[in-house]
């Protein structure tokens, strides 16, 4: 047997079975992002137990445009730089997989304002080659994670 590097769309899948257990945990993780954005206001919105829909919108920082994209990329992650930092943890998240973990299993759409930033961008990742696409959205300051057809992407058992 060979040794082989795993396709990217295989390793966020398996990296996605590690973070999205059920809906339960894709609303934690996102809970916990808005909690480390600041947010002083969490709105949680679900549909058929979030596998047809799941809506996180919150008040906190919010993410620039030119960040968009890199943040529904694996191991992409505001919250540490260095291995020092590692020995400091002060969030919540931090290992950089939601994200990505969730966009490879649902269709997310990300759209988000920092108070710095005159209008808000929207992105849009669905499942298998996971490209993002970015647009301009009309937003308040803050951030909505919208999350929709939750393992519409995974195999099904036969």
């Amino acid at each position: 047997m060979s040794i082989a590097i795993l396709p990217t769309r295989l390793a966020n899948q398996i990296a996605a079975g590690e973070v999205v257990e059920r809906p339960a945990s894709v609303i934690k993780e996102l809970v916990e992002n808005s909690l480390d954005a600041g947010a002083t206001t969490i709105n949680i919105e679900v549909d058929k137990g979030g596998v047809k829909r799941i809506r996180i919108n919150d008040n906190g920082v919010g993410i620039a445009k030119d960040e968009l994209t890199l943040a529904l990329s694996r191991h992409a992650t505001s919250k540490i730089k260095e291995l020092k930092d590692l020995e400091a943890i002060n969030s919540l998240g931090f290992r950089g997989e939601a994200l990505a973990s969730i966009s490879s299993v649902a269709r997310l759409t990300l759209t988000s304002k920092p108070k710095s930033q005159a209008t808000a961008w929207q992105a849009s990742a669905e499942g298998r080659d996971m490209a993002v696409t970015i647009q301009p959205a009309a937003h308040p300051d803050g951030t909505t994670i919208e999350v929709l057809d939750l393992f519409f992407n995974t195999p099904k058992k036969t």
